[in-house]
């Protein structure tokens, strides 16, 4: 049992690293090809990715999710051959979905575009097209090796695939400009080549390790049990992504078309590009260690442990909130010269517009950290749909207010992070209030915020101490960095003294010894 325990930690441990250094390489990727093709090249590149995602998620159907549980569970029972009947299932699924959603982008690629209020974008949905028949195949075959507890394959192709992307994006923007709109198809393009890669990379991968392991051949009379099966735990999965998705697609569809300014496109391109990729380290971040706790929470729940579902629960919440305070605060207070110092091609006016959005945006690192370990926590407790329809209404919420207040001239763009950040405190705040009524689950705010919160604000005085009375030397870029670095260290200094966490909650994180 240690073993196996041991084992589980370990592949956790590698899909989390791999899926924080592929969130890293993509922020990354997008800070000098900012600077390569500048507010507009970026708007017409962010266009692109809402509608993408929606497809491919409508491609994967959660079939991925549900098939590493199935097959973890098939070989668990002794039951391998049905694992691999559902493998092919899967593949012949997905390959199928995959291909229709393929076409269907790229003969919707004209409509989606003018939904837009941008042509430019028309190609660029063309380019992208093949994508969304090799990544669902793709992460069939990395179900496949999670299913089966080795978690590698899917860990390393996850960041070789990013590093494609970078290399092959950034080169052709150079290549192509100052020609903005080849350069962007030039980028897209790189997100083709780097999923094709990934295929390639899985399919050799399963080759050579399942070379031995022959098919259990897939009758017609087994569809339908599969069928129910999968779909049973995929269609939860694929009703959250959809939901989740769609905060994106409300903006890519209504920011440019509502504003009452000439350069739209290039303002959508500072709130999707440098502003969203600021607001997604943390959020990786925080997901991949909050998430970590939850075996925990599935634990207690399934044997009738309420006091320890409360407890793990808890320090769940206190864990995610410990990551995203310290990160939403910095970059409130620092917007401007953490823009400045990644995105310095940019013009002045423009870094300036960034950081204000950043400012207005950044306690919604805080509520959508703590939205996806809630959102998490109702899965283990059996609750999947129930955050559907919250993040759906959210979702409204969303609408709503960005077009109430994009038209508006005085406030334009910045509606959008006024928006955002609502659109996430409405969810959070339904979700735990769902999880105390219908689970029982209680969030103790006092161990769960006031410490954290007193370390953050210690570290915001910190911050504007270091200004306040040294000016010149935290002005550059070097005192920016130094400046960060102060900050981390004065926060977690007061993690530490202020005791967040006692041993009995640390006991809750995945151990050698649990």
């Amino acid at each position: 049992m240690k073993k196996s325990n041991e084992s589980f930690i370990k592949g956790a441990l590698v899909l989390s690293l791999g899926g924080l250094l592929a969130k890293i390489l993509g922020a990354l990727y997008r800070i000098p090809l900012t600077n390569i093709i500048g507010s507009y090249g970026m708007g017409l590149y962010q266009l692109v990715f809402p509608p993408y995602i929606l497809f491919l998620t409508v491609a994967q159907c959660g079939v991925p999710v549900a098939l590493s549980k199935l097959i973890a569970e098939k070989n668990q029972l002794g039951r391998n051959n049905e694992g691999k009947k559902i493998f092919q299932f899967a593949l012949l699924v997905l390959g199928g979905v995959g291909l229709a959603c393929a076409l269907a982008m790229a003969g919707l690629s004209n409509v989606i575009a003018s939904s837009q209020g941008n042509s430019d974008t028309a190609l660029a949905f063309k380019i992208v097209a093949p994508a969304l028949l090799f990544v669902p195949i793709t992460n069939v075959l990395k179900a496949y090796f999670q299913g089966n507890m080795n978690m590698v394959p899917s860990g390393a192709t996850t960041v070789i695939e990013q590093v494609v992307k970078l290399a092959v994006g950034l080169t052709c923007a150079i290549k192509f400009m100052p020609d903005v709109q080849k350069a962007v198809m030039g980028a897209v393009f790189a997100i083709t080549v780097s999923e094709f890669c990934s295929l390639a990379i899985m399919t050799g991968v399963y080759i050579a390790k399942g070379k031995n392991k022959q098919f259990a051949k897939l009758q017609k009379a087994d569809y339908k049990p599969i069928a129910s099966q999968v779909f049973v735990l995929a269609v939860p999965v694929a009703l959250g992504g959809i939901a989740m998705q769609m905060s994106q697609v409300v903006d890519s569809v209504m920011v440019v078309n509502l504003l009452a300014v000439n350069k739209a496109t290039e303002l959508y391109g500072l709130w999707t590009g440098p502003v969203n990729s600021m607001l997604g380290l943390p959020i990786a971040l925080s997901s991949g260690v909050a998430v970590s706790a939850l075996p925990a929470i599935t634990k207690a729940f399934v044997g009738g442990d309420r006091q320890k579902l409360n407890q793990s629960f808890n320090s769940a919440i206190k864990l995610t909130l410990v990551i995203a305070l310290p990160c939403a605060l910095g970059m409130t207070v620092l917007s401007k010269p953490i823009l400045g110092l990644l995105y310095g091609a940019l013009p002045t006016e423009e870094i300036h517009t960034a950081s204000v959005l950043l400012t207005l945006s950044g306690a919604s690192i805080i509520f959508l950290a703590v939205l996806q370990t809630a959102v998490s926590v109702c899965q283990a407790v059996g609750k999947p749909y129930a955050t559907v329809v919250i993040v759906s209404l959210s979702i409204v919420v969303k609408a709503i207010l960005n077009a109430i207040l994009l038209p508006i001239s005085n406030i334009n763009i910045y509606g959008a992070a006024i928006s955002e950040t609502m659109c996430y405190l409405f969810a959070t705040v339904c979700v735990i209030i769902y999880l105390k009524a219908k689970v029982g689950l209680k969030l103790d705010f006092s161990q769960c915020l006031v410490k954290p919160l007193s370390a953050g604000m210690l570290m915001t005085l910190c911050i504007t101490l270091c200004v306040a009375f040294a000016e010149r030397l935290f002005a550059s870029k070097i005192g920016t960095l130094l400046l960060i670095a102060v900050a981390c260290i004065v926060y977690f200094l007061t993690v530490f003294w202020l005791k967040v966490f006692d041993k009995n909650e640390l006991k809750v994180l995945p151990s050698k010894q649990s």
